[in-house]
């Protein structure tokens, strides 16, 4: 997570164009989404693997909750900013 947080740093320090710089800041959330997609699901699938179900559901719905924020920050992209940025 340190990493990508440098990165996203390091292309805001890169970056002049304002529509570019909100673009790829959306791109920079998106990754740091997906990277906690990725450690979530493998938690919910754990805890059904062993048997908590309360826990995993509990992981599901947080799960959830990050498939949500990609989903808004892909929506937001398409819908606005990346046409901008071009």
């Amino acid at each position: 997570m340190k990493g990508l947080i440098k990165e996203a740093e390091d292309f805001l320090d890169e970056v002049k164009d304002d529509d570019v710089k909100n673009a790829g800041m959306i791109a920079e959330a998106q990754r740091v989404e997906h990277y906690e997609i990725s450690g979530y699901g493998t938690a919910v699938r754990y805890a059904k693997e062993l048997g908590h179900d309360a826990i995993a559901k509990k992981l599901q719905k947080t799960l959830d909750e990050e498939y949500n924020a990609d989903k808004k920050l892909n929506d937001l992209a398409e819908k606005r900013l990346n046409d901008k940025a071009k």
